[in-house]
């Protein structure tokens, strides 16, 4: 039992359009910046990389970047 990330958010206020959280994921294409702000590119939350997320999430500078979670039952 865990928790799994059901949404992952930008807030496109703080984000300043740096691509670290770009750079972080570019393997698995979640972050992709649109004029020059970080928009979150994942549609299926079920096969997400947490780590990548997590990664990015601690690396972002201006700390623009955040998931929610939910209580997932599965073993």
């Amino acid at each position: 039992m865990s928790d799994k990330i059901s949404k992952v958010i930008v807030d496109a206020d703080l984000c300043i359009g740096c691509g670290v959280c770009e750079g972080i994921a570019e393997s698995e294409g979640y972050f992709k910046l649109v004029d020059g702000i970080s928009e979150v590119e994942v549609d299926d939350y079920d096969n997400v990389d947490t780590d990548l997320i997590d990664q990015a999430i601690n690396d972002c500078p201006v700390g623009a970047i955040s998931k929610e979670t939910e209580f997932d039952e599965t073993i």
